[in-house]
């Protein structure tokens, strides 16, 4: 995760970049791509004794009890108006 984590440490130290519309959306396409191939490798790595459908159903459950803890079962559009 080369991207993500340089990215991370950036915003750490110096706070978020002021990046053009479609600067920002590259680099999320970015972060999201290495989030992809991280998943499929601890699903390759981890799983690899459990069969297919049952291994991707619980990688599956782990990924959404991530996203719900992160945004707090909020909508997209709850979510960006708590920001505010």
């Amino acid at each position: 995760m080369e991207y993500t984590k340089y990215f991370s440490a950036l915003v750490t130290a110096s706070g978020t970049p002021n990046l053009q519309t479609d600067q920002f959306k590259q680099l999320m396409n970015i972060i999201h791509l290495e989030g992809q191939l991280a998943g499929v490798e601890k699903v390759i790595k981890q799983f690899k004794h459990i069969d297919g459908d049952l291994r991707y159903s619980i990688v599956q459950r782990s990924i959404k009890d991530q996203i719900n803890k992160v945004t707090q079962g909020r909508s997209p559009k709850e979510l960006l108006e708590s920001w505010k």
